[in-house]
C-alpha cells in the first residue's frame, strides 16, 4: 500500500511539474522577447550533395533596434519536423543594434523542395513553448517570432510534353469518293 501511495504521489508530482513549466514558468513568447528584430532573406545558393539531397546556403539580414542576449533559431517552412537551418559558423546568432548579414546552411533540401519553389524561413528563439514532452521528441524547433519568404528557381520534376494539338477532329466521318 505504501508503494502504491508513493507511486501515485510521484506521478502527481511529475504531472504538476509539467503543468507548472508549461503554463506558469514559461518565458514570454519569442515575439515579445524579440520585439524590434526583423529578418529578411538576402540571397541563397543550392548545391547537390548526392542524387537526392541538396545543400541550401541562405544569407539573411538580421536588423535590430538594440542588442539582445537571445539566440536566434531558424527553420525552413515550419517550426516542426527538424528542418532547422544551422549557422554556417556554428555560433549562436544574437541580434545586435543595426543590421548584419549571416549565413545559414540546410543540408536536407529535397527534390520536392526544389519542385515547389515558394518557401518560408521561420525565425525566433530555438526550442519551443509546446512543453517538455513535445520538446523531448524534437517536435518544437523554434518559438516563432516572424517569417521571411523567398523563392527558389522553379525546378519542376513534372516533364513537359509540349503541345498535343487539337484533341478532337471533326472532319467528315466517311467519304463517297473512291
Amino acid at each position: 500500500m505504501r508503494l502504491l501511495t508513493l507511486l501515485g504521489a510521484l506521478l502527481l508530482a511529475v504531472f504538476a511539474a509539467v503543468v507548472l513549466r508549461t503554463n506558469v514558468l514559461q518565458p514570454a513568447p519569442a515575439a515579445e522577447r524579440l520585439a524590434g528584430v526583423s529578418v529578411a532573406v538576402a540571397g541563397y545558393t543550392t548545391e547537390d550533395i548526392d542524387d537526392r539531397r541538396h545543400r541550401l546556403r541562405l544569407w539573411v539580414d538580421v536588423a535590430s533596434a538594440s542588442d539582445l542576449g537571445e539566440c536566434l533559431g531558424f527553420t525552413l517552412d515550419q517550426p516542426f519536423a527538424g528542418r532547422r537551418l544551422q549557422p554556417e559558423t556554428g555560433d549562436c546568432i544574437r541580434p545586435v543594434a543595426g543590421s548584419h548579414r549571416t549565413t545559414l546552411v540546410f543540408d536536407k533540401l529535397t527534390d520536392d523542395d526544389l519542385a515547389f519553389p515558394s518557401h518560408t524561413v521561420v525565425w525566433g528563439i530555438p526550442g519551443g513553448r509546446c512543453g517538455p514532452i513535445l520538446e523531448a521528441f524534437g517536435v518544437c524547433v523554434v518559438d516563432m517570432a516572424g517569417t521571411a519568404d523567398f523563392e527558389l528557381p522553379s525546378n519542376t520534376v513534372v516533364p513537359s510534353f509540349g503541345s498535343f494539338g487539337p484533341l478532337f477532329s471533326f472532319g467528315p466521318l466517311f467519304s463517297f469518293s473512291p
